[in-house]
């Protein structure tokens, strides 16, 4: 049952799991005493608010073996593919809470947990921990948004001191970019003069996956057909005949500027769409967008959607749009590219380093994101383009030459993305693999 409660909750993206009994269900019923009940639930999480652990002994720790994975339900679930890929899971109670509430508090204490026995703990992101007993700690560093961009709901601190929590570990940079500014941030002059944990920039691998069989059918599709936000609302669209913004609509993502772009170049005037995969959020940018978006019919909001739609939307679109103000690296974009599908992107670092990789300046179009107008230049400049490639061809030919460059973009994608594939796994092992006598070294630097 535990099994069975936890991994629903990875399913599902919920730290909660409540089932209540009849006598609950029945007290809830009246409005006093389910308030009463709600604050009773509450107190645990004020408790861990003010008095967070500091520390997880190795008899803390819940360890569910790969066995009593085997067979379960959620293997079959899409978020829970890795499953098949690992011998076990480990939990440690609210560890991931305690270490935010520490990071909260100008005490500077990292949450340390004894990982006996373990061969080494390895972060996806930035977090106030410390492992205890185990000669290998990894973290990785995306970016340092909340310390550049004030409009985000990070507590800066908070977010600080979880930055400050790798430099005692060995660091995963996913673009050179944010080594850079981690590096002029957070480690002081004092410190490059010490020898310091290894690190090392590793490209992520390209997130979109093909079944075996996409050339023999995805690559021959007429038309794509996805749910609005609100699940309503069912959109055709044709094949490279939208832009696709695929990322959230936050502030430094900077979409309402792409939306007047779109406006400003008339191509929906075409029959061009413009999509737009990421969630509206309840604030007042996201009220603006939506109010752009709801004067025009050539916008589409499709919310979140699965790892198969976002396939689809990317093997059909027009070109993918990215003006963002600031990324850690742009996975978007890196897709985009492995494709060959036209990417326009803000010139900020990281796009830049995309850029850069193989011939990848051929599909990466660097606009500058002071002016519309640059924008409605280089979306117009697309649409010619495929223009000019249909010309006097009749609707088989133009469905023909839609199938071809599909195939292309499937079979380019899967080239390129083993290529990245094998170069992260050969970087990170190399990572792995340096002198761990050099993080023994640096335990005796102060902390900047």
């Amino acid at each position: 049952m535990f099994t069975a409660r936890l991994l629903d909750q990875l399913n599902n993206g919920k730290s909660r799991f409540i089932v209540d009994s009849g006598l609950k269900r029945w007290l809830r019923s009246f409005p006093l005493l389910r308030r009463g009940l709600g604050l009773l639930e509450r107190i645990p999480e004020f408790d861990l608010k003010l008095f967070p652990r500091s520390r997880i002994h190795a008899n803390q720790l819940t360890q569910i073996p790969a066995d009593q994975l085997l067979g379960s339900p959620y293997q079959r679930c899409e978020r829970l593919a890795y499953l098949r890929d690992i011998d076990g899971v480990v939990c440690a109670r609210n560890c991931f809470r305690d270490s935010f509430h520490l990071a909260r508090k100008r005490s500077n204490q990292t949450l340390q947990i004894d990982l006996t026995g373990f061969d080494g703990f390895i972060t996806t992101s930035p977090l106030n921990l410390q492992p205890l007993n185990t000669p290998l700690f990894l973290q990785t560093v995306h970016d340092l948004i909340p310390l550049e961009y004030g409009r985000t709901l990070d507590h800066i601190p908070s977010f600080s001191r979880r930055l400050l929590a790798t430099t005692n570990a060995r660091r995963i940079y996913v673009s050179e970019d944010a080594k850079q500014k981690f590096n002029a941030s957070l480690l002081s002059p004092s410190t490059n003069t010490h020898v310091s944990p290894p690190t090392r920039v590793l490209t992520q691998p390209p997130s979109l996956q093909f079944p075996g069989d996409a050339l023999d059918w995805e690559a021959r599709s007429r038309d794509l057909r996805v749910l609005s936000s609100d699940q309503q609302q069912l959109h055709t669209l044709l094949p490279a005949q939208f832009l696709l913004f695929n990322s959230s609509v936050v502030p430094h993502k900077n979409l309402l500027f792409a939306l007047r772009a779109f406006m400003e170049s008339d191509i929906e005037r075409l029959g061009v769409n413009f999509c737009i995969t990421g969630q509206p959020q309840h604030d007042s940018y996201s009220e603006a967008v939506v109010d752009i978006a709801s004067r025009h019919k050539s916008v589409i909001f499709t919310g979140y959607v699965d790892e198969a739609t976002k396939r689809h939307l990317y093997l059909n679109a027009l070109a993918l749009i990215s003006p963002s103000l600031v990324e850690g690296f742009g996975i978007p974009v890196l897709d985009a590219a492995c494709l060959g599908l036209p990417a326009l992107a803000s010139p900020i670092g990281s796009h830049r380093e995309i850029q850069a990789m193989h011939d990848f300046q051929e599909h990466v179009l660097l606009c500058s994101t002071l002016h519309t107008s640059d924008w409605a230049s280089a979306m117009r400049l697309v649409v010619l383009r495929l223009q000019q490639k249909r010309q006097n061809l009749s609707p088989e030919g133009e469905h023909l030459l839609l199938n071809q460059i599909r195939q292309e973009r499937i079979q380019r994608y899967q080239a390129l993305q083993e290529q990245i594939n094998t170069a992260f796994r050969a970087g990170l092992c190399e990572l792995l693999r340096e002198d761990a006598t050099i993080e023994r070294l640096s335990t005796t630097v102060p902390k900047p």
